[in-house]
């Protein structure tokens, strides 16, 4: 027998998130929407400084669009969504701006929302992913920060460089390669790997073709996700993919008795970030077939208490899988022939 931590939540081979920089209202045009339709959580990075107000950063082509309030954000929250930080300005963060830019920004946007804000996601171009700014990064509680690069992101992958794949109607100069709905996808069905889509705000025409994709176009790539991955792709809001992330790099599991009639196993989870706020895993234990009749894993607290008793799934011969909160020292048990019995003292 073998209890294992799943590389991804519910056990799904891959995963598909998108992001939307800036934290357009006009994302409620046709971006929610779609969302809504599709059952797929967002993510918005939301430049700090800039909240409730209209667009007037340089030369850029939203200029005129509105940044979100906090109202809007925490509609958001509400649909399942995540937000993250887009910096202070949006300007690049020279290393006496990390505290404005990160620092304040992360207080800032987590007053506003009243939840926590575990990404940082780099501004402008990956100048911004300098060393002195992952530090800030790490300095401030942040579990992660995103760059804008067009790659996977592996289970084992560094979380201060997550790679973004650009949801774009074409790429800049000099080789312009253009919409693809299938991006990345078999690569992630192959690699067991984590798709982070970035875009702005999709309208009838994509406003930049170089920064954003049309309406169309973003519907097209949800049906494309949901055809393609099936029962194996988790849509998840990028905030529950890092917390799962980091909770199962900090976790270990022990293995206590392997009798004739019961297993036993503990969970050891150390120098967990305190920022981390959902440490649920999922794991799955590979036994005989006499212990998949009728099982039942049971759980409980090293400290003693009330032992909680969960169903797992079948999920193919000999393989139980189940998604449990865990924190250090929670022991977990199986009975043969789906005997219930009480782990913890």
């Amino acid at each position: 027998m073998s209890l294992t931590i799943c590389d991804w939540k519910h056990g799904k081979r891959w995963v598909y998130s998108i992001t939307y920089d800036e934290a357009l209202e006009e994302l409620h045009r046709f971006a929610v929407p779609y969302h809504e339709e599709f059952g797929i959580p967002g993510h918005v990075e939301a430049v700090a400084g800039h909240l409730g107000k209209v667009r007037q950063i340089g030369q850029s082509s939203y200029n005129g669009f509105h940044h979100m309030g906090p109202e809007g954000l925490r509609d958001l929250l509400a649909r399942g969504w995540g937000v993250g930080n887009h910096s202070w300005s949006h300007e690049v963060i020279g290393p006496g701006d990390v505290q404005r830019e990160l620092g304040d920004a992360k207080k800032l946007l987590e007053d506003a929302i009243g939840a926590p804000v575990p990404l940082f996601c780099a501004p402008g171009s990956n100048v911004n992913m300098a060393d002195h700014v992952l530090e800030a990064a790490r300095r401030f509680g942040y579990l992660g920060a995103m760059s804008i690069t067009d790659a996977l992101n592996r289970p084992g992958d560094e979380l201060f460089w997550l790679n973004r794949t650009p949801l774009h109607e074409q790429y800049y100069e000099p080789f312009y390669s253009a919409y693809d709905p299938y991006r990345n996808i078999r690569f992630a069905q192959e690699d067991g790997g984590w798709i982070i889509d970035y875009c702005h705000c999709p309208l009838e025409t994509a406003v930049h073709p170089n920064k954003d994709c049309s309406e169309a176009q973003l519907r097209r790539r949800f049906e494309t996700v949901l055809a393609e991955g099936g029962d194996e792709v988790w849509c998840a809001n990028p905030d529950e993919v890092i917390n799962y992330h980091v909770t199962r790099r900090h976790a270990t599991v022990e293995t206590l008795a392997q009798g004739p009639d019961e297993h036993r196993y503990r969970l050891r989870i150390a120098d967990l970030p305190p920022t981390v706020t959902c440490t649920e895993l999922t794991l799955e234990l590979v036994t005989d077939a006499r212990w998949c009749a009728e099982p039942r894993i049971v759980v409980g607290s090293r400290a003693g208490g009330d032992a909680q008793t969960i169903i797992p799934l079948l999920v193919r011969p000999r393989t139980l899988r189940f998604t449990v909160e865990v924190c250090d020292g929670l022991e977990i048990g199986i009975g043969a022939s789906g005997a219930q019995r009480r782990i913890c003292a």
